[in-house]
């Protein structure tokens, strides 16, 4: 499977190429900071060469998926870009995901090999032909001789699919080619402009993951990976923050919420920190507000769009705040794409003020999703400007309202919500707890608590209603994320006059509930 050979000085048109371009040049630059060590790009790229060895001698071919379940770092960058080099579908899983959903994600990609993490235990109940453990594989069944003709690794060749939460309660994965995600990495490189050291908290199966590297990487900076043990622990993560000297952190709006509200008293001691870029959900006006109060000068970029194109949008929030504003807008898109409105009647919106659904053109698109044709016509439509060209353009499911600063956002369409940066199908939620013993029937909404997005479910069910036999039956099945931060009894759910579920009322109900978890 060798790698296309491409002329001396042709820019990168796969995705190892883009963040391992700075490598020849600076060989000795660090690249990596991880809680596992400090590594120079030309540790990185030699990393990748092993697990280029590994990937081989599974006797894997031009297409295969890869499973990587595993922490964010050092070595799951390797993966990825090893499988970009040898023509392989990189397939990232966090490394607390329930087994049962590592199971389902192998099943629908036909994986036949698991990358975990140094020290993990093999999963024998897995259907695979190798297991390996960092860099040493561990040959599950016999693996098969190649077939076919090697071929070449081209820029239209699918690069990585990230499963996302299903509405059918099956994980929906996005399938993205070279092509489109450098198209999209070009544009984050360039719009976030990377200080020296870049901090990333983004789960490895969360597309902010990839906007971290791309950001970082792609301009010849070092990427500092925070420990994921540290994320819901306020205070420590802020200690990384400062032991590392970060000077621009990465991450959702809700993780900024958590340091404020923990940590507000020695934000001060950020003396390095010269910006941050959010997004994953929602940039609230106030929160922007209170993180300007405890660090005056920090630079602010408010990110926009979904994993099928990675980021389309990038509005930097002028200091200070202006007075008027109740919410941040989006911004416009990025060279190389468009943003568009449209109404209930597939029609374009072009007056300032009125509330249309987003849809996105660009060459950053998705190629569809995994084995789900259905769901990849309903996403990718004929474009409304010009139907008669063929071209498809991604209806995002926002809506939002053009305004001096661009568009902005006002809600979603669908049932689908961001909880701390992660995208969450409430149907998938619901589905799960449908299953639960004892659970007549669910509803689930995403409640907003102060800046948070909490996930809440209103339960109906056949006796006393028991949370943390919900929490285990939920955690069993669905990732961290997904499963709800409260369970509230409820004697039965609002429905609307077409006796479906009210979930405006719903909300309206578990916001009342207080906040903490039960």
């Amino acid at each position: 499977m060798p790698m296309s050979e491409y002329p001396q000085g042709w820019p990168p048109v796969l995705v190892s190429q883009f963040l391992v371009q700075h490598a020849t040049a600076n060989p000795d630059r660090l690249a990596v900071i991880a809680p596992t060590g400090s590594y120079t790009y030309a540790e990185l790229v030699s990393a990748a060469k092993s697990y280029q060895s590994v990937l081989l001698a599974a006797g894997l071919r031009h297409g295969d998926a890869v499973v990587v379940r595993m922490d964010p770092g050092f070595e799951a960058l390797a993966v990825l870009i090893a499988c970009s080099e040898t023509g392989l579908v990189y397939v990232p899983s966090t490394a607390d995901a329930p087994m049962r959903r590592v199971a389902a994600v192998c099943d629908q990609t036909n994986a036949r090999i698991l990358i975990t993490s140094p020290g993990s235990e093999t999963l024998p109940a897995l259907p695979l032909t190798g297991f390996a453990s960092g860099r040493e594989l561990k040959v599950v069944g016999e693996p098969p001789a190649p077939s076919g003709p090697d071929r070449d690794v081209l820029e239209s060749d699918v690069a990585y699919v990230i499963f996302t939460s299903g509405s059918t309660g099956v994980p929906k994965g996005v399938v993205m080619s070279h092509r489109a995600a450098l198209v999209a990495f070009r544009a984050i490189a360039h719009a976030c402009d990377a200080r020296e050291r870049v901090a990333s908290v983004a789960p490895l199966g969360f597309d902010f993951n990839l906007f971290d590297a791309a950001a970082t990487l792609g301009r010849g900076r070092t990427l500092v990976y925070l420990p994921r043990s540290r994320y819901l622990h306020p205070r420590l993560l802020l200690e990384q923050l400062i032991v590392n000297r970060v000077e621009q952190l990465h991450c959702v709006p809700s993780l900024w919420s958590l340091l404020l509200r923990h940590c507000a008293d020695r934000l001060g001691e950020l003396t390095t920190l010269r910006r941050t870029v959010t997004g994953g959900e929602e940039l609230p006006v106030s929160l922007v507000r209170r993180l300007r109060a405890a660090l005056p000068d920090l630079d602010v970029l408010n990110a926009y769009g979904p994993t099928e194109s990675i980021c389309c949008a990038f509005y930097r929030v002028p200091n200070p705040v202006p007075a008027g504003w109740t919410a941040v807008p989006i911004g416009r898109h990025h060279p190389g794409c468009e943003l568009m409105l449209v109404d209930g009647d597939g029609m374009p919106i072009d007056r300032p003020g009125v509330v249309g659904e987003v849809y996105l053109r660009s060459a950053a698109l998705f190629n569809g999703y995994w084995r789900a044709p259905e769901l990849t016509a309903r996403a990718l439509v004929p474009d409304p400007v010009a139907p008669w060209s063929e071209q498809r353009v991604l209806r995002i499911g926002d809506l939002a309202v053009t305004g001096p600063d661009g568009l902005t956002f006002v809600g979603r369409q669908d049932h689908q919500v961001q909880i701390y940066g992660n995208r969450v199908e409430l149907e998938e939620v619901e589905r799960c707890l449908g299953g639960a013993p004892g659970v007549i029937e669910a509803g689930v909404v995403n409640v907003r608590k102060g800046d948070e997005h909490l996930l809440m479910a209103g339960v109906v069910s056949d006796g006393e209603l028991d949370s943390a036999a919900l929490r285990s039956h939920c955690g069993a099945q669905l990732a961290k994320y997904m499963v709800p931060a409260r369970f509230v009894p409820l004697a039965e759910l609002p429905l609307t006059p077409a006796g479906k579920l009210d979930r405006s009322r719903l909300r309206e109900l578990l916001s009342r509930e207080p906040a903490a978890v039960g």
